[in-house]
């Protein structure tokens, strides 16, 4: 369980995708870790992503995150279960959630080692991802263990993100990464289907990613 990473929010639109894709992939190359992501999203944007690619150590996986009001909580511990198995036969999972309600969240935190919420600065996106943030703290038996990380997602280029400020609003258990800033890079990489270091190596884009897969290696 503690290889595998989870990342989700409870709204669309907050680079969740293009930080798991990305991530994933600089794992695998700057790491060398074996890695599978993890398409749990019934959309499937990380299978749209790189289903056409091939980046050495990473493996992309289907696995659906069941939906159905009708016994959710068995078929979220079959998926669980699925998912473990899955974790036996690499060094690290990375999970593309779909946006997410608190109910799944709950049952979810102890299937995963951690879990990752990109949030941009809007009080919208902040609002969403504080009950996420409460229900991690919950369910943490270790208060001092990073079990959470919040990642500032598409930030503007030119905007000073107030990381002391943040920092000090975040409970012990979280984690505040670097930022990954609104580029056009990560939409170009989207369009050619494949990772930031295939499509704009030694950008500010891949920088970035690097940066926070870096990060996020020595959390893990």
């Amino acid at each position: 369980m503690k290889n595998i990473i989870a990342i989700t929010n409870r709204k669309g639109g907050v680079g969740k995708t293009t930080v798991a894709v990305n991530l994933a992939a600089a794992l695998a190359i700057n790491f060398k870790l074996n890695c599978v992501l993890i398409d749990a999203d019934p959309i499937g944007s990380s299978s749209l992503w790189i289903e056409e690619t091939s980046i050495q150590r990473l493996r992309l996986k289907r696995l659906t995150l069941p939906n159905s009001p009708s016994n959710k909580s068995h078929a979220l511990q079959t998926w669980g279960a699925s998912l473990s198995s899955i974790a036996l036969e690499c060094d690290i999972i990375i999970v593309d959630l779909p946006p997410i309600d608190l109910g799944v969240f709950s049952e979810l935190i102890h299937q995963v080692g951690y879990i990752i919420i990109p949030v941009g600065l809007s009080s919208l996106e902040w609002e969403a991802s504080f009950p996420l943030i409460e229900r991690v703290i919950s369910a943490s038996k270790d208060n001092k263990k990073t079990k959470g990380i919040i990642v500032p997602s598409r930030i503007h280029p030119q905007k000073i993100l107030p990381r002391d400020k943040i920092s000090e609003v975040l409970p012990s258990q979280w984690a505040l990464a670097p930022q990954i800033s609104l580029r056009s890079d990560f939409h170009k990489a989207a369009e050619q289907k494949d990772w930031i270091g295939n499509t704009a190596k030694n950008s500010i884009a891949h920088k970035e990613i690097n940066k926070l897969s870096k990060f996020i290696f020595k959390i893990i």
